[in-house]
């Protein structure tokens, strides 16, 4: 009888006070850290010091493989860093105009499709001496593919296949009243040839135009863009 009023008296004790098992506690909170798109921010943010368009900064990160949306917080610091609302717009919908993009096809320009700029100067990029820095001669876009034929030397001549351009470009002269754009750039992985009228020392500008806009409309999703510069 003791023995059995001693367990029951044991029992009793560690109900009340005894130990037992322990409730789940909350899980240590892990340290605050950065945005997950403060690397994006940073990013825009040095684009558009760097005196890059609209345009082109808009078109660059569409083209990107960032998914997330800016957050409340993003947006603060890109308007802090003085970035237009204008583009942070363009950049919070990049999603749905990337989406879009996806699902629409790119237009291919049939066999047919050929134009041709004549008087147009291509910079030549190697070592110059007592000679012209730009070289003279024609473009013609046939068959999917650009085609400089230079108008003294055989040698110079090139194709560059329009699936190899990645970016083109309007270089233009920052002015009073509206920019004055002198110079077309198209861009491959590797190269850059830069395009002018064979007249542009007297202000000729209208085929560089011609081309950044035919391009715009044959291939437009190809990265245009327009950058200003403070000397020709």
């Amino acid at each position: 009888m003791k023995t059995l009023v001693l367990a029951f008296s044991l029992t009793t004790a560690t109900l009340a006070g005894g130990p037992c098992l322990a409730a789940p506690q909350d899980p240590v909170q892990a340290p605050a850290t950065a945005s997950a798109n403060s690397a994006l921010v940073e990013d825009i943010t040095r684009l558009w010091r760097a005196n890059l368009s609209e345009e082109f900064i808009t078109k660059y990160f569409a083209h990107s493989d960032l998914a997330r949306d800016l957050t409340p917080g993003d947006i603060v610091n890109l308007k802090n860093a003085g970035v237009p609302e204008t583009l942070i717009t363009s950049i919070t919908a990049r999603r749905t105009g990337a989406e879009a993009a996806a699902t629409t096809p790119q237009v291919i320009p049939s066999p047919a499709d050929s134009r041709r700029w004549d008087g147009l100067a291509l910079r030549n990029s190697g070592i110059v001496l007592l000679k012209s820095r730009w070289d003279t001669g024609n473009l013609e876009f046939k068959e999917g593919s650009l085609r400089w034929v230079d108008s003294k030397r055989t040698g110079k001549n090139l194709l560059i296949p329009a699936a190899q351009m990645t970016e083109q470009q309007l270089t233009c002269l920052k002015k009073a009243g509206g920019n004055e754009c002198f110079e077309w750039v198209v861009k491959t992985r590797s190269e850059e040839y830069r395009f002018r009228d064979a007249a542009w020392r007297q202000g000729e500008n209208t085929k560089v135009q011609e081309l950044f806009d035919a391009f715009r409309g044959l291939y437009p999703n190809l990265v245009s863009s327009r950058v200003p510069v403070d000397e020709k």
